[in-house]
């Protein structure tokens, strides 16, 4: 496991309310971590491994010929 911590940036996301609430909800239950942008983390970085696990599917990355 990496111990040092990656550069990041910060970006405001904006969610319906049902979906912070839903986030609220986890938060109380203590499975998926402590605050709601916590919980979000936990359940996007789930995703993002599920997702490259199972052939990627929508977040296949093509090669458009441009240079990143």
């Amino acid at each position: 496991m990496a111990t040092e911590k990656a550069e990041t940036d910060r970006v405001p996301v904006t969610l319906a309310l049902s979906t912070i609430n839903y986030l609220e909800r986890l938060v109380r239950q203590g499975t998926h971590g402590t605050s709601v942008p916590g919980v979000a983390r936990t359940l996007i970085e789930e995703g993002i491994r599920l997702a490259i696990k199972d052939g990627l599917g929508l977040l296949a990355i093509r090669d458009n010929g441009k240079a990143s």
